[in-house]
């Protein structure tokens, strides 16, 4: 009994296997809490692109040329999204 506990005393076989599971642990933590933080910026993002493309006005008009006179390029009007009541009278 005495030798068997010398023994396990003595045993450093697996000493470098658990510092390599301990550094794998802490890279993966800190693999998981980089890939947090890249997915929160990503949707924010996101969430300003959407932002500024539904916050684009599509409504153009170009002018009739003076040298083409009959010669329409076109116009498009976006529909006012604010109620009736809410326009303001000149």
């Amino acid at each position: 009994m005495k030798t068997l506990l010398r023994r396990i005393w003595n045993e450093d076989r697996g000493v470098l296997t658990f510092e390599w599971v301990l550094l794998i642990t802490v890279i993966v933590i800190g693999i998981v809490g980089g890939y947090t933080s890249v997915r929160d910026g990503v949707i924010d993002e996101l969430g300003d692109v959407a932002g500024a493309i539904i916050a684009v006005d599509q409504s153009f008009t170009t002018p009739e040329c003076s040298c083409c006179p009959g010669l329409d390029w076109g116009h498009f009007e976006d529909d006012d999204p604010t109620p009736e009541v809410c326009r303001e009278r000149p």
